[in-house]
C-alpha cells in the first residue's frame, strides 16, 4: 500500500494501477445512482443494495420499456421511521434482489418535491384511509398506483412486493382496472364543485363549524384528538381569534392551556429551544425527536399572538428560545435556515438511535449537577412522571414557573436565573454528545414562514433582533433563490427542467405583506402584489383556486389543488389571506372578489371536514365580522403604528406614512404638523382621532 503515498505517478507500476482501477470500480458499483443527487435524504441512501433511481425520465421510461411495475419510496431526512425500514429491509440483500429483479425502483425526497409526495399521498389516504412516511407506493409504469402502504416490517415488506408482482403478471388487466378507480378517486378529490346559491358560508353562522372543530379538541390535555399531538398552529389560531371575538371564555382557556402544555412538555427542547415536531402521547411528553423548520416558524406567529392577548412572560420568553435555535443550530453562513435536524443520533458503529442526544439517566443528571439535582429533577419531573425508557427521562414541567418558584422560597426572577443557570451547564454538557444530522436543505417556502414568524415576533415584543434576522433572511432568499420571476424552492437546485411550487409564492407574498406591516415600507407591498400577479399567470386555476405547481408531467398533476391545512396551513388558504390583504392595502377590487370567491368555493369541503380547514375557518372570520382598516398619517406615523401594531387585532390591516403618500389608504390623508389616525370600515371612515387609546374604542 506504500503505493498510495508516492507523489510521482511515473513510479505507480501498471499492476498497482489496475489496482487501483479495480478498487475504485468497486466502491463506485457499491453505490446506487442517488450518490449523485444533492439530497441529503437521497444519499443516505444511496450505499443500499437496492438499483435505487431518483424520480425522473430515466426511472419512469425503463419502467415502461420492461413493463415493470414501479416501487415508489418517498420519505425525507429527518423521518425516523424512514431510517428504520432503510435498517431493517432497504439495507438487505435479499430485499434488494426482490426489488431489482421485479421493480423499478424510485427514491423521493418529500421535501424536494412535494408535488409527488402530495399526488401520492391522496391516494395513499383514498386507498387505506390513512398516511404517514415512509410512503412507499407500487404503481404501473406510468405511474398510476395501485397498492400504498407506510412503514412494514422487513418479511411483510417482502410478501407485499412478492403478491404484488404476482398479482400484475397473472392478472394484469384486472390490476390496470383498479388503477384506474384509484386514479379517478384522486382526481375527484381535488375538484370542487363552485357554490352558485346563496347558501354558502358567508352567509351561514361560523358558531357551528367552530363548535364541530371544537367537540374534537381534548379539553383536558390541550390540542386535537386524545391520541399524538401535534401543534397545529391553524388550529390554535382559530380558536385564539374566536375566542377573542365571541370572548368565549372555555374556548380561550383550552387555548391558553394548549400551549402552556406545549411550553412546558417534552415536546420543547429548554436546552438549546426549538419544538420538536409532535408527541408519541396524549401529555405532550414522549417527543417524536425530529425538528422542522416549518413547526417552528409557525410557533413564533401562535407565541406572538398569544403574548399580544396576555403578555404572559412564558410566551415571550418561547419567542426568544425559538431565536436562540434558529441562530445556533440552524442558520447558514449565507443566512438562509435548514429545515430540520434529524431524531436520530447515529453512531460511529452503524447504529442509530432515536432521541439519545435529548434524554437523561438520573445517574448523568447526578452528576453534572451535584447540589442541585434534587430540586432540577422535581422541575423536569425525573420521576415516574418524566421516564421515558430504558431508565432515561425526557424534561417534562408539570407546574408552573410561579408556582415552583415559591414552593422553594425564591422570587421568580431569582428562580429563573437560577434555572438559565442549570440548563446553561445542562446543554454544554449535552453538546459534547453526538449530534443529530442536520439536514441542511434550504427550502424557499419554510424560509418565508420564518421570515413572518419573525416579524410577528417583532410586532409583539418591539425587539429589532426578530425584524433584522427577518429582513436577513429575505435578501439571501432573494440573492440565492429567485430569478426574476421564478422562485427556485431548494436552493442549489436550479435545473433547467425546474418545477415552480405555488407554496414557495404563496408564503412569499405573506412575508411580503408582514414586512410591511413591520416596517410600512411601500416597497414591499408593491413587490407582493407583483408576485401575486405572478400567481395568477402561472398557477390560477379556472374555479379561482392556485394549482400545486407548473408540472404537468405526473398522471393526475394538471388537477391537483391543494386545499387542506395540516401541520402547514395550505397555499391557497395563505393565498386568500394575502389577496384579501392587498384588496385593502391597494384597493384592488378584483382580489377581493377572487379571495370571497375562493372562501365561498371551499364551504362544501369545510363542511366536510372542518378539522382539516382551519384557516380557511379563520379566514371566514374575515367576511362575517366588520374588518376595520387603520390609516395613520403625519410626522409620529410610523411610532404609533408599531404601538398599534404591538394589540392583538387580527381583523385589521395598519398603514402608515410620516409623510404624502399615494397608497389608496393613504392617499389625501396627510396633514403638515398634524398626526390622525383614521378608523374606517368598507371604505367609510370615522372621524379622525390623535391617540391609540381614542382609536381602539371606535372598533367593536
Amino acid at each position: 500500500m506504500k503505493i498510495l503515498y508516492l507523489k510521482n505517478l511515473k513510479k505507480y507500476s501498471v499492476c498497482s494501477l489496475i489496482f487501483l482501477f479495480t478498487i475504485n470500480v468497486m466502491s463506485q458499483n457499491m453505490q446506487n445512482k442517488l450518490a449523485q443527487e444533492s439530497s441529503l435524504y437521497l444519499k443516505q441512501h444511496s450505499s443500499n443494495p437496492i438499483n435505487w433511481l431518483p424520480w425522473g425520465n430515466e426511472a419512469l421510461n425503463n419502467a415502461k420499456k420492461e413493463d415493470k411495475l414501479l416501487v415508489i419510496s418517498v420519505g425525507y431526512s429527518s423521518c425516523h421511521w424512514c431510517h428504520v425500514m432503510e435498517e431493517e429491509s432497504f439495507k438487505k440483500e435479499d430485499v434488494a434482489e426482490v426489488m431489482n429483479s421485479k421493480f423499478i425502483n424510485i427514491k423521493v425526497d418529500r421535501e424536494e418535491r412535494p408535488d409527488i409526495d402530495e399526488i401520492y399521498m391522496k391516494a395513499l389516504v383514498l386507498m387505506t384511509g390513512s398516511g404517514g412516511w415512509p410512503m412507499n407506493i407500487i404503481a404501473l409504469p406510468d405511474g398510476t398506483p395501485i397498492w400504498g402502504g407506510t412503514y412494514l416490517p422487513k418479511d411483510k415488506w417482502i410478501e407485499v412486493l412478492n403478491q404484488v408482482s404476482q398479482f400484475y403478471s397473472t392478472r394484469k388487466n384486472d390490476v390496470v382496472e383498479y388503477a384506474g378507480k384509484v386514479r379517478m378517486g384522486v382526481i375527484e378529490e381535488s375538484l370542487f364543485e363552485p357554490v352558485t346559491n346563496e347558501s354558502n358560508l358567508l352567509q351561514e353562522s361560523i358558531d357551528g363549524y367552530a363548535k364541530k372543530a371544537f367537540s374534537f379538541t381534548d379539553k383536558l390535555n390541550g390540542g386535537m384528538g386524545i391520541g399524538q399531538k401535534f401543534p397545529l398552529p391553524s388550529m390554535i389560531n382559530f380558536f385564539m381569534r374566536y375566542s377573542d371575538l365571541k370572548k368565549d371564555e372555555e374556548i380561550k382557556d383550552f387555548v391558553f392551556n394548549t400551549l402552556n402544555q406545549i411550553s412546558r412538555g417534552g415536546i420543547n427542547d429548554r436546552l438549546e429551544g426549538g419544538f420538536h415536531r409532535y408527541t408519541v402521547d396524549q401529555k405532550w411528553h414522549i417527543p417524536h425527536f425530529e425538528k422542522m423548520l416549518y413547526d417552528n416558524a409557525q410557533l413564533l406567529s401562535v407565541f406572538s399572538n398569544a403574548y399580544m392577548i396576555n403578555k404572559n412572560p412564558r410566551y415571550k420568553e418561547e419567542l426568544y428560545n425559538i431565536y436562540d435555535f434558529l441562530e445556533l443550530k440552524m442558520t447558514s453562513k449565507n443566512d438562509l435556515i435548514f429545515s430540520s435536524i434529524s431524531a436520530d443520533t447515529n453512531y460511529p458503529n452503524g447504529n442509530k438511535s432515536e432521541g439519545d442526544f435529548y434524554v437523561w439517566t438520573q445517574e448523568e443528571l447526578k452528576s453534572i449537577l451535584k447540589d442541585e439535582y434534587s430540586w432540577v429533577s422535581d422541575y423536569y419531573n425525573i420521576n415516574e412522571n418524566g421516564f421515558w425508557e430504558d431508565e432515561k427521562y425526557v424534561f417534562y414541567q408539570t407546574v408552573s414557573d410561579q408556582q415552583f418558584a415559591k414552593d422553594l422560597g425564591l422570587k421568580l426572577e431569582n428562580f429563573k436565573n437560577k434555572l438559565k443557570a442549570v440548563n446553561k451547564k445542562l446543554f454544554d454538557e449535552r453538546e459534547k454528545r453526538i449530534q443529530p444530522i442536520i439536514d441542511t436543505k434550504i427550502i424557499f417556502s419554510w424560509n418565508a414562514l420564518t421570515v413572518r414568524g419573525l416579524v410577528d415576533a417583532y410586532k409583539a415584543t418591539g425587539d429589532k433582533i426578530f425584524l433584522k434576522k427577518a429582513l436577513k433572511i429575505n435578501s439571501a432568499m432573494e440573492k440565492y433563490m429567485i430569478d426574476g420571476k421564478n422562485i427556485n424552492h431548494v436552493v442549489g437546485q436550479i435545473k433547467k427542467e425546474n418545477v415552480l411550487f405555488f407554496e414557495d409564492y404563496s408564503y412569499y407574498v405573506d412575508s411580503l405583506i408582514g414586512l410591511y406591516e413591520a416596517t410600512f415600507d411601500t416597497n414591499w407591498l408593491d413587490k407582493a402584489y407583483k408576485f401575486s400577479k405572478i400567481c395568477n399567470d402561472e398557477f390560477e386555476t379556472e374555479n379561482s383556486f392556485y394549482k400545486f405547481s407548473s408540472n404537468q408531467e405526473l398522471f393526475y398533476s394538471q388537477t391537483l389543488i391543494q386545499v387542506q391545512d395540516g401541520v402547514m396551513p395550505s397555499a391557497n388558504s395563505v393565498m386568500n389571506f394575502n389577496l384579501f390583504r392587498l384588496s385593502h392595502y391597494i384597493g384592488d377590487r378584483e382580489f377581493f372578489k377572487t379571495s370571497q370567491k375562493m372562501i365561498s368555493n371551499v364551504s362544501g369541503k369545510i363542511k366536510e371536514r372542518v378539522t382539516d380547514h382551519m384557516l380557511w375557518l379563520w379566514l371566514s372570520l374575515n367576511y362575517s365580522n366588520k374588518f376595520y382598516e387603520f390609516a395613520i398619517c403625519g410626522q409620529k406615523a410610523k411610532e404609533k403604528s408599531e404601538i398599534l401594531s404591538s394589540y392583538y387585532l387580527p381583523n385589521s390591516v395598519i398603514a402608515a406614512s410620516n409623510k404624502p403618500s399615494e397608497m389608496y389608504l393613504l392617499k389625501g390623508r396627510f396633514i403638515r404638523g398634524e398626526t390622525n389616525i383614521y378608523v374606517c370600515v368598507d371604505n367609510t371612515c370615522k372621524f379622525p382621532v390623535q391617540t391609540i387609546d381614542e382609536a381602539l374604542e371606535l372598533i367593536d
